[in-house]
């Protein structure tokens, strides 16, 4: 059985990845740096949005906290721009929140920041099917280092009956993957190229049709843990 789900909302529950991308690139601009859209998939894409604008700005032969930090600031908000403007859930979000949140433990798990994440949460009306979030700016470390996923998984199985082998991680960046790897909870790749998805213990294109079972084979949670 999957004890727990931590979902990354940002690119697995929303289709992001383009936002993401024209903020952080809008933010450059205003500074006057200029990044394309390869460029930025290579150094920026599945990371933080402070550790985006470090990778960025690096590229571009810069490291200036200061600028880092109005460029991580700048992008964020024209980030949260869009998402006030067009918040779509991907499809089979809703069916994979009603039934799984009765056989599992839910949890939001991202490398977005606090006010991102809040956001998303009261636009897609989430707030009372999630019990809880952790965010890039609760942990030291973001993706890749595995502290969020080790915060999260510390905290479900603190209180009620999680264990990490039986805990799948929905993700769809090579950051993400690693660190949830690193915790010890199992990987299931949404919606990643192949490239990306070949790290995690299982892929799929959507979360169309998805329910606990499913997940868990796909994760290689075998029928005999299942039973367990």
């Amino acid at each position: 059985m999957v004890d727990a789900m931590l979902l990354e909302w940002d690119g697995v529950l929303a289709d992001t990845g383009d936002a993401r991308r024209e903020s952080m690139l809008h933010a450059l601009r205003n500074e006057g740096v200029t990044m394309n859209d390869e460029d930025y998939d290579v150094c920026c894409a599945g990371l933080d949005v402070r550790s985006g604008a470090t990778a960025a700005l690096r590229h571009a032969g810069l490291d200036d906290p200061t600028l880092t930090d109005l460029v991580a600031l700048r992008a964020s908000r024209r980030f949260m721009q869009h998402l006030s403007a067009a918040c779509l859930l991907n499809e089979g979000v809703i069916n994979l929140f009603s039934y799984g949140s009765r056989r599992s433990r839910l949890a939001i798990v991202t490398r977005a920041s606090r006010a991102e994440t809040d956001l998303f949460v009261e636009i897609a009306a989430l707030d009372l099917e999630i019990v809880r979030s952790w965010t890039a700016d609760d942990v030291r470390d973001a993706p890749p280092a595995p502290d969020v996923f080790n915060a999260a998984a510390a905290h479900l199985g603190s209180y009620c009956s999680v264990r990490r082998q039986h805990t799948v991680a929905l993700v769809a960046t090579t950051p993400a993957i690693r660190a949830a790897r690193a915790a010890g909870v199992r990987v299931l790749a949404v919606g990643a190229p192949p490239h990306v998805a070949m790290e995690a213990d299982g892929a799929v294109d959507s979360l169309m049709y998805m329910d606990l079972d499913r997940i868990a084979a796909l994760a290689g949670i075998t029928s005999g843990e299942r039973s367990t």
